[in-house]
């Protein structure tokens, strides 16, 4: 099994609209992002909100897929957040209730593959 750690993404400020975030290789097909972690940042003097998604490959923004969900982020504060685990080809997807004022970057995680 190899385990490659790496920075995943650049720092990137969240949008009013979902966009990804990270991808996860999609070859080998055993990739697994595992063990992640983001920081959600608010720069600004008023809290803002935020919505996290573990998105399928091939698939959509949706509820279902929503694992922080409109999560209040402090002004001028910050929030820890575990990124569920992603499978070859999933997307890490998010939007904030304003731009600019929430930060994302990344904490921790690993890409596991057999």
């Amino acid at each position: 099994m190899a385990i490659n750690y790496q920075k995943f993404f650049a720092p990137q400020t969240l949008t009013t609209s979902a966009a990804v975030i990270y991808t996860v290789p999609a070859t080998p097909v055993s990739n697994l992002f595992r063990g992640g972690r983001v920081r959600l940042t608010n720069s600004t003097n008023a809290p803002k909100t935020a919505r996290l998604h573990a998105v399928p490959a091939s698939g959509a923004v949706a509820d279902v897929n929503a694992f922080f969900f409109d999560q209040t982020v402090p002004a001028f504060g910050y929030v820890d957040v575990d990124v569920p685990i992603l499978a070859a080809g999933d997307t890490l997807q998010g939007l904030a209730s304003a731009t600019p004022g929430v930060g994302i970057q990344a904490m921790t995680g690993g890409v596991f593959s057999a």
